[in-house]
């Protein structure tokens, strides 16, 4: 019985302990800890699914200028005769030069003439890239397509043109290193900068940049072919 009582004695202040519990402060520590860790784990999905987010907006943005500047090689490169860009007029084109380029092709063995511009619709900062094309005899025929959109959120470069710097690159302009005197424009640069509006204020536009050559144009068709423009 002594024993017992003995051992009893001696259980009694570790029962005791395993029934007190935490205290207020412990627990305000655990729920401070918990809280901060919660913050943390919310404020790394939030900046994953942003960068998710930003990351297919370039990818859908890259698209656009890529496929816009595969109908656009194609039809250069079945080219007869490319206009210069830097002789493109608001009247004929409704924009600058440099932001529009004629072509007149043979693509698919169909003799056309073919207009690419760049145009910010009322002002805007993000432009679109359009396309139409006519029959070389459309004055007698008729035959002219209306604009078709090939591309949307065409950001505008940097600054004034500067051949040496990519970044004030326009849309269309001849590269006069590689010209060749068989066509007033046989080699074209063609740059587009597209940004989705999804992407982040922060987030640099998709640029695609490729200089394109005419292979019909060493043949010496008329140079005034595609030179009488609809209005547009």
């Amino acid at each position: 019985m002594r024993d017992a009582r003995r051992m009893g004695a001696h259980r009694r202040p570790t029962d005791e302990r395993e029934d007190s519990g935490w205290t207020l402060i412990e627990l305000m520590v655990a729920m401070l800890i918990f809280s901060g860790l919660l913050v943390v784990v919310f404020s790394i999905l939030v900046t994953v699914s942003q960068q998710t987010k930003d990351n297919l907006a370039r990818t859908r943005a890259g698209d656009q200028a890529r496929i816009g500047l595969m109908h656009i090689d194609r039809q250069v490169r079945s080219g007869n005769v490319i206009s210069d860009p830097a002789g493109e007029t608001v009247a004929g084109a409704g924009v600058p030069a440099n932001y529009s380029l004629r072509v007149y092709t043979q693509t698919d063995g169909v003799y056309q003439c073919v207009q690419w511009r760049v145009r910010y619709p009322g002002g805007s900062d993000r432009g679109v890239l359009e396309y139409r094309s006519w029959k070389p005899s459309w004055q007698v025929t008729g035959g002219v397509s209306p604009w078709a959109v090939a591309a949307r959120d065409v950001v505008a470069p940097s600054g004034p043109f500067v051949e040496s710097d990519p970044t004030t690159w326009p849309p269309f302009f001849r590269e006069t290193s590689q010209a060749e005197a068989s066509s007033a424009a046989q080699t074209i640069r063609v740059t587009l900068r597209v940004k989705d509006p999804e992407q982040r204020a922060s987030s640099q536009p998709t640029t695609v940049t490729s200089v394109l050559t005419g292979r019909n144009t060493v043949y010496g068709y008329p140079a005034d072919s595609c030179a009488t423009i609809p209005a547009p």
